[in-house]
């Protein structure tokens, strides 16, 4: 059994080596401070995400943000 496996991760399916711009590396190391993720978990989390809100808005669906005092924000997204 791989690491992987043993931590709870699914197997690894495809690599990819990726240059990150320098806004993206910053919140990356962000990330890191306040998760305590590897950054590999970070970037398929990341990945997930943005395959979800694309989904969603091409669908025809709105980005809301609710604060914690119960206020609606809509985000403006643009893909």
């Amino acid at each position: 059994m791989s690491s992987d496996q043993e931590a709870g991760r699914p197997p690894v399916v495809e690599r990819a080596n990726v240059a990150l711009i320098p806004e993206a590396a910053q919140a990356i190391d962000k990330l890191q401070q306040r998760t305590g993720l590897k950054k590999v978990d970070l970037v398929n989390r990341a990945l997930l995400i943005y395959e979800f809100i694309d989904a969603e808005m091409r669908g025809g669906s709105q980005i809301l943000l609710r604060d914690s005092e119960g206020r609606d924000q809509l985000v403006k997204i643009f893909m």
